[in-house]
């Protein structure tokens, strides 16, 4: 039985490499999305599947929530 989410949600994620250099990805379709500060990590859950990414490398990380058909857009922003 598919789900029918109360709310929709896309992720923008901007994190530091072993290098330095900034890797982007966009997650749409989010399901999930926990921030675990006890281990310093976030894990996002998508369609294509579950994804975890350090506390300590993310430069940018924006999530867009919308709330059913014609509910106001909520985007939050951490850097």
């Amino acid at each position: 039985m598919p789900l029918n989410p109360a709310i929709t949600a896309t992720v923008n994620i901007t994190v530091a490499d072993i290098n330095g250099n900034s890797v982007a990805k966009q997650f749409n379709d989010v399901g999930q999305l926990h921030f675990d500060y006890d281990k310093g990590m976030v894990n996002i859950v998508d369609v294509t599947g579950s994804f975890y990414f350090t506390l300590l490398t993310i430069t940018t990380l924006t999530y867009t929530v919308v709330a059913g058909a014609g509910a106001p857009v909520t985007t939050v922003i951490m850097s």
